[in-house]
């Protein structure tokens, strides 16, 4: 009886080793801060919707045309910021480059972005952030129908 169970312990013992063993340690250094993942590279728009009642759902998802599909969203360091129309510009007499300001504010938890013109100016509130895609929404008014509604908007690298 001892040998038959000297053999499944030295079996399980076995396993369990080779699984430590094979277990490597995510030494990736330390995690990036949130300026880091927002400044490594331009942010090109994913996706947009609206949430009508406010609930985290997409009510009304937003269809991007190809020529905002191209724009790129650079966030540096500094503060300052560089939205770029891409080579399909929606209006051949927009600028290609246009700048804008940004700053977090409540722990990085809000996106704050100054870019006149824009429906993005405002205190965005950042769902996600990683290091290839950002979440964020804002509280706004339809023009259209006057209705305060919450913009999701998804940007990737």
């Amino acid at each position: 009886m001892i040998k038959s169970i000297r053999n499944p312990l030295l079996l399980l013992a076995c396993l369990v080793s080779f699984a430590l063993l094979s277990c490597s340690k995510n030494d990736d250094g330390p995690s990036k801060s949130r300026t880091e993942l927002l400044t490594v590279s331009a942010w090109k728009i994913a996706s947009v919707g609206i949430d009508l009642d406010k609930n985290g759902t997409i009510d009304l998802p937003y269809t991007l045309e190809a020529c905002e599909k191209d724009n790129t969203y650079s966030f540096h360091t500094d503060g300052h910021g560089e939205a770029n129309e891409g080579a399909a510009k929606c209006d051949p007499d927009d600028p290609q480059t246009s700048a804008f300001s940004w700053s977090f504010k409540d722990n990085e938890k809000i996106l704050s972005i100054t870019y006149p013109g824009s429906v993005l100016s405002g205190d965005t509130n950042i769902k996600s952030l990683s290091s290839s895609k950002m979440e964020i929404f804002l509280d706004t008014t339809d023009p259209d129908s006057g209705f305060a509604v919450r913009l999701y908007v998804t940007l990737t690298h």
